[in-house]
């Protein structure tokens, strides 16, 4: 449940049109934009741009209205309240995405090259293949590492926390929002982001802090984008049977 301090934080966002506002345009057009331009742009760089723009935007925005309300970053998160806590979470959180990774490492090295296309269709358009795209790679996978974090969980769990009185409940639907967030991945990337959703919301909660988080959603979009650009150029070097 949300403690009556930390709900009292909130209750100047919850009465706020402009935060609402922001909400709605997070929620609905923000993915709706995003839909449209990774399918209409065809500069992948051009794609790499919008994102950084668009997301460093919205957070400055959100930083706005925080402060117009009298909730500090510290609120949202961007701090550490226990660092033996956050530690401890952090620590748990690496090790299971650690034993992920090294199930799908292994699934990729026996699939066929069928199914390295299939694993990268939902996304190939945003995988970073030339040495200009690798670069531009980085600062587009910190900028999804903070400010995803930031929006989804800092912002919109928390919000809703305050609405319902239950970061849990929170936790749940931004979780869900974050999933179709990503719907130009498709039906698995809309299954997939959801469930890291969840895992980084509940490290969130259980730390109350965005930094694990914030550092190791960077770490896996920067790690990623480099694996299945190189399984990408595996199934294209592999002739079709």
């Amino acid at each position: 449940m949300l403690s009556a301090a930390h709900a009292g934080i909130w209750q100047g966002v919850v009465h706020s049109p402009a935060a609402w506002v922001f909400t709605f345009v997070l929620v609905v057009i923000f993915p709706v934009l995003d839909y449209l331009v990774y399918f209409r742009l065809n500069s992948k760089l051009g794609l790499y741009a919008w994102n950084i723009l668009a997301e460093w935007s919205l957070v400055a925005w959100c930083i706005s209205i925080i402060r117009r309300n009298g909730v500090t970053l510290s609120d949202l998160g961007e701090g550490l309240e226990n660092p033996l806590h956050v530690l401890v979470v952090s620590g748990i959180l690496v090790v299971l995405v650690a034993l992920v990774g090294i199930v799908s490492k292994r699934q990729a090295k026996k699939a066929n090259p069928e199914q390295l296309r299939k694993a990268t269709s939902g996304f190939s358009r945003l995988l970073p293949l030339t040495p200009t795209e690798r670069t531009v790679w980085i600062p587009l996978s910190f900028t999804a590492g903070v400010c995803e974090e930031f929006l989804y969980r800092g912002w919109l769990l928390q919000l809703i926390g305050a609405v319902f009185g239950s970061l849990w409940i929170g936790l749940i639907l931004s979780s869900i929002v974050f999933g179709f967030a990503h719907s130009y991945q498709g039906r698995k990337g809309i299954i997939g982001t959801g469930v890291l959703g969840i895992i980084f919301g509940g490290v969130f909660v259980l730390s109350r802090s965005l930094l694990p988080g914030q550092l190791l959603h960077s770490f896996m979009d920067l790690k990623n984008g480099y694996a299945f650009a190189k399984i990408a150029n595996r199934a294209k070097a592999t002739p079709e049977t």
